[in-house]
């Protein structure tokens, strides 16, 4: 979860101590927790359950009815900090995420797209970091009224590069024509990963693609150097 919320090139760091381990999970939406799916995500949302904080103050048996017996101890024990799953060393993360909080209810679709093409470049700097490619992408759109709207999309083949994955966002954002939608966050998913040796590149008679996956190595190079704010698209930088 700590991997999920650092940006690429950088480290969270939380202290193994309860109330620092509460104060990191407290805050978070349910899905934030493993284990918590979208039709979850909804089912605890709807008993009024939005934070994983308000999970851990909530009796076991209370969430044992809402989620099942197993499931309920399960939930209840993550959203306390426990888990008693071991940690395997270098295994492959089944998917990569990035996501984006509006500070309020944002209804302009320039806002949108700005924020998607962000968070595509995030997960693009990161595959490529990890030498991973993805083979679908999701696009979650959380509502003010907490409500959200979750699409995948298989890519036309698997990629770490930045801009087929901006392109496959904008196309999947488009499809959902949400022109006055009060949108408070946008989570994009990468998954179906693969090592990005095994992954297959279309060959294209287009000089201006290899031009951009070789502005793209040079852009990776500078992050890894300066940071990972040394380089970004100039649609992303700051108003004057």
């Amino acid at each position: 979860m700590a991997a999920d919320t650092t940006p690429p090139g950088r480290i969270t760091i939380i202290d193994p101590t309860p109330a620092a381990i509460a104060a990191f999970l407290n805050p978070r939406p349910v899905h934030a927790l493993p284990g918590i799916g979208p039709a979850t995500a909804t089912l605890l949302t709807h008993h009024g359950l939005h934070t994983i904080g308000a999970l851990a103050d909530t009796p076991l048996l209370t969430l044992q009815r809402i989620l099942g017996k197993t499931t309920g101890r399960e939930i209840a024990d993550r959203a306390r900090g426990h888990d008693p799953r071991p940690v395997t060393p270098g295994a492959a993360p089944a998917s990569r995420t990035a996501r984006h909080d509006f500070p309020h209810d944002e209804l302009d679709p320039g806002q949108h797209r700005r924020a998607l093409l962000a968070l595509a470049e995030q997960l693009g700097a990161d595959l490529r970091h990890t030498h991973d490619a993805a083979g679908t992408l999701t696009l979650d759109i959380r509502y003010a009224d907490r409500s959200h709207t979750t699409r995948t999309r298989t890519l036309p083949e698997a990629t770490n590069h930045s801009a087929a994955l901006t392109q496959t966002a904008y196309r999947i954002y488009d499809h959902l024509a949400l022109q006055r939608a009060r949108v408070r966050t946008i989570t994009l998913r990468a998954s179906g990963l693969r090592p990005a040796a095994d992954a297959h590149q279309q060959l294209l008679l287009d000089a201006s693609d290899d031009k951009a996956r070789q502005l793209e190595k040079a852009a990776d190079t500078a992050r890894a150097r300066f940071g990972p704010d040394a380089v970004f698209p100039a649609s992303l930088a700051p108003s004057p």
